[in-house]
This record gives structure tokens, sequence and C-alpha cells, in this order.
């Protein structure tokens, strides 16, 4: 068998989670030349503290790839279909490795490996829906599972004596208890804990993001508002976001578009803020936004007013007086 060439260059896939750090560890380990790639959802802007922070304590370059409209579009329309929630795990995965494919072209690696661990996760990890992520992305020989290796078919680098496949490893199934310690051994234990789980895989998010598909959204700010607060589909044309405290106020706020409707209570009342979504509401639609102001603040039976403004025009508030409300009466608007 031929030595390792130090010159040698690979692309990991870095999650910020246990298992793509330990491989990035043994492929480093090997002699080869890491660069790291973490990709981040349009609902996680800004959110890769732990993939950065793993990069950096085992001295590797990270790419970050965020991930806009054409990731939106394969979710919309998979070619393998969807989890048990929206999660079309399958293609998501051979989507991100073809991005990593032409990331190792561009600076001339030999392969890439990713922490997938045969078994360990139902509907990606299985040893069928591995190949489709294999041949889908392109990478076919050209992918390496270093934790489960050897329960695999030996890649290119490894028949060509590149990367010692006896340094490699046979893990399969769920149990983690092995991987931990290795962990431990490595040195690696600040990390995302395992079922952090990606939003896809929750019903509720699932829902928001499968309303928006169905009735349009203008641009990825929609669809980074589906992290925070509850959600109220109250026609077609009009969509109302009901912050639940002070942070989800904020945020909802800052995503916003300028011509959206922002409610609240007046007189400084405390309560929740509403972004009405949608062109030109009319009083009908108007009047529903603030009963959702009251139905969720402590003053739902009192007569309260609510302010409204445009966004663009914070100086131009209107006032309204809503009835009090049933508590099932916008229960079949919610998302």
């Amino acid at each position: 068998m031929k030595k390792t060439n130090s010159k040698i260059k690979a692309i990991g896939m870095i999650s910020g989670g246990l298992d793509s750090a330990l491989v990035v560890k043994i492929i480093k380990d090997l002699g080869v030349e890491v660069f790291g790639l973490h990709f981040t959802l349009p609902w996680n802007v800004g959110k890769h503290p732990k993939a950065t922070d793993i990069a950096d304590q085992l001295g590797v370059p990270l790419k970050i790839i965020f991930l806009e409209e054409s990731f939106l579009k394969m979710i919309q329309s998979p070619k393998h279909g969807y989890g048990s929630a929206f999660n079309p795990c399958v293609d998501c995965r051979a989507f991100n490795l073809a991005a990593a494919k032409k990331y190792m072209e561009e600076i001339g690696a030999e392969f890439v490996f990713t922490g997938e661990v045969l078994g360990q996760r139902p509907m990606s990890q299985m040893k069928n829906s591995l190949r489709k992520v294999e041949n889908d992305s392109g990478l076919v020989g050209r992918l390496l599972r270093p934790l489960s290796a050897k329960l695999l078919e030996p890649t290119i680098p490894e028949q060509e004596g590149k990367i010692d496949r006896n340094k490699l490893f046979s893990f399969s199934g769920r149990s983690r208890s092995e991987l931990q310690q290795m962990g431990r051994d490595y040195s690696i234990v600040d990390y995302i804990p395992p079922g952090g789980g990606c939003l896809l895989t929750d019903k509720n998010f699932g829902n928001r993001l499968r309303d928006s598909f169905q009735h349009g959204y203008r641009d990825l700010n929609d669809i980074i508002s589906l992290r925070w607060g509850k959600h109220f589909r109250l026609s077609p044309k009009f969509k109302a976001i009901v912050g639940r405290n002070d942070y989800e106020n904020r945020k909802i706020i800052e995503h916003a578009h300028n011509d959206d409707f922002i409610f609240i209570l007046a007189d400084e009342n405390p309560g929740p803020t509403i972004i009405l979504r949608g062109e030109n509401p009319d009083d009908k639609t108007r009047v529903m936004a603030a009963l959702l102001v009251k139905k969720y603040s402590k003053f739902r039976n009192n007569e309260t007013k609510v302010i409204f403004w445009q966004k663009k025009d914070p100086q131009n508030t209107q006032v309204l007086l809503p009835k009090p409300i049933a508590e099932k009466s916008l229960a079949s608007f919610k998302i």
C-alpha cells in the first residue's frame, strides 16, 4: 500500500455535531489537508457557532454556504420524498453534497467525507439511501464515510492507497456510546447534541413552510420569520404572525417588510406584537389581526384599544376597538 500523501486535499462536511468533528480528526490524522464546509439553512441564518468552534479547535479552514432559493425549490418537490414531517433528508444530503463536489473541484481536492453512520437515521443513512445520495450528488467513488467505511464499498481514495482503509471504522446503528467515548479520547466534548434536530422534522414548522409554498412568499425574510411566534392564515392573501414574548416581538418586526402592518395594544399595555402580511388589508382583515392581539394578551376580555401602522410609516397610527373574542374563534386559522 502506498503511503498517504500529505498533499492530498479533502472536503469535510462540518455540521457542528460530534460525528462530523470525529471524521475531521480521523482524516486529518491520516495526513490529509482538510477543508471544512458548513451549510446554513435559511431559517438558521447566523447560527453556526459550533461548526466554527469545531473547525477552529481542529485547525481546519471553514467555508460557510448560505442555502437560498434553489434549496427551497428542492424542498418543494424532492425526488425521494419526505420523512415523517416535511423533511426531504435524502434529497437534502444530495443537494449539499453536490455543492461540496463543486468546492472539491475548485480547490483540487480528491474526495468529500461526512460523519454519516450506517443505520443511525432511518431515512437518510440506510445503505440504499447512502447509495442514492452518492449517485445524485455526482460523488460516486469520491464520497467517504469514515465511521462506517469498512461496512461500505471502498472508495477511489482507498482503492488507490491514498487513504488507509484499515484506519477507518465499522460503526453502525443508533447507539452513540462508543462515538461519545471516541470524542472524549480526542478531547471533542463541545458539540451540538444528537437529536438537536433540523426544523424540517418539526411538524409545526413543516406546516408553516408548506403554507408559505402554497400561498406564495415574497423573499427569504418570509421564510426566516417562520422560526418565531404563532402563525395564522387569515385568508389566501393575508397572514398574521403573533410574537409570544419580547424576543419574538423584536424578531418578527426585524424581518417584517416595509409595507407589513404592525399591531400592538394601545396605551403601552404589555402584550404580543402582531405582523399582518399582505397587500392592502380590508377592514375585516385588520379587525381579525387586532382580535389576535387581544386574544394572546391578559386583556383579552377588556375593551382595550389596539393601534397599528405600516412598518415604513410608524408615525401614522390607526386605532381599533375590537370586541372580546372567544378562545376558539380564531383556532381554525392557526397554521
